[in-house]
C-alpha cells in the first residue's frame, strides 16, 4: 500500500507485485477504511485438536511408547475430557513427526 500512497497507479502495482488489479483494488479499499490488512485464518474447519493441546498431547505421547489409537482415543479423552476419533488422532500424530506401526504409536524420538 505504500506504493499506492506515493501515487502509482493500480495497474502499476499490480505489475510490480505481480497480482492482479482486483487484489490491489482489495487492499486498497480495506486500507482506505482503516481495516487490517493481516493475513486471517485459512478457510475451512477449525482443528480439533487445538494449538494449545498439542504440548499435552506430545506429552502424553512421550509416556508411553507402545500406544494403540483406540489407547489414544480413551486416554485423550480421559485427560481433556474431548472425543476425538482415531482418524484425527493418527492425522495430529503424523503431522507431529510420530510413527504408526502395526497399531502402535510412538513419539518419532522414543527409545527402541
Amino acid at each position: 500500500m505504500a506504493a499506492r500512497v506515493a501515487g502509482q497507479s493500480i495497474s502499476e502495482v499490480a505489475r510490480v507485485f505481480a497480482v492482479s488489479p482486483a487484489v490491489v483494488q482489495k487492499y486498497w479499499r480495506l486500507h482506505r477504511n482503516g481495516q487490517s490488512l493481516a493475513v486471517g485464518r485459512a478457510p475451512g474447519k477449525a482443528p480439533r485438536l487445538k494449538p494449545d493441546q498439542e504440548a499435552a498431547f506430545v506429552a502424553m505421547l512421550g509416556e508411553k511408547s507402545d500406544w494403540t489409537l483406540a489407547q489414544l482415543v480413551k486416554e485423550w479423552e480421559k485427560r481433556s475430557g474431548v472425543l476425538l476419533p482415531r482418524s484425527t488422532l493418527h492425522d495430529h500424530l503424523k503431522r507431529l513427526g510420530g510413527r504408526y506401526k502395526k497399531r502402535v504409536a510412538s513419539p518419532s524420538n522414543a527409545a527402541p
